[in-house]
């Protein structure tokens, strides 16, 4: 094996394999997107070299919240650039220095896409702002339908899960 990848490891996880195996992984997926920019994990990824590859960079409607897509600041910008609301959240990943992969089935919104726009300082600014207020995370198994009975975030409604990742 030349390389491994994780998931949704934090830093404590990442770190935790480090310090077990002395190797950083080389990729960590996580999702990412205005509302859930990760700073101090892409920050500290960056200085381990890790590559961090965002899934979920549109947002995700499920708990019923408004999609990113609609958010004022990103159609303002998409129409500015003559862009749709997803190119410009791909753009707002890639400008922060990783990979993201957008899920669809429909083909048009894949072929879109791929269409990459590049935002400027300003606008990737106006489209960071959109989390003053503070983060979401859509994407938490102890949220699931079945439950996942597994606290891996440390979110404060996950602390009532009988099991947490044990960081040896």
């Amino acid at each position: 094996v030349k390389s491994i990848g994780v998931s949704n490891f934090t830093i404590e996880h990442i770190q935790g394999l480090i310090d077990a195996t002395g190797v950083a992984p080389a990729v960590n997926q996580i999702e990412a997107h205005p509302l859930l920019p990760q700073d101090d994990l892409v920050a500290y990824c960056k200085q381990v070299g890790v590559h961090i590859t965002a899934y979920s960079p549109l947002g995700n409607n499920r708990l019923g919240k408004p999609m990113l897509t609609e958010h004022v600041v990103v159609k303002e910008v998409a129409e500015k650039l003559g862009a749709t609301p997803a190119q410009v959240l791909l753009a707002w990943g890639v400008y922060r220095g990783y990979s993201v992969i957008p899920k669809s089935v429909q083909e048009g919104r894949i072929i879109s896409n791929f269409k990459q726009v590049a935002l400027n300082e300003g606008d990737y600014n106006r489209v960071t702002a959109i989390k003053v207020g503070g983060s979401e995370r859509f994407n938490i198994p102890f949220r699931y339908i079945p439950k996942w009975d597994i606290n891996l975030f440390d979110e404060e409604f996950e602390k009532t899960a009988t099991h947490r990742v044990n960081i040896v």
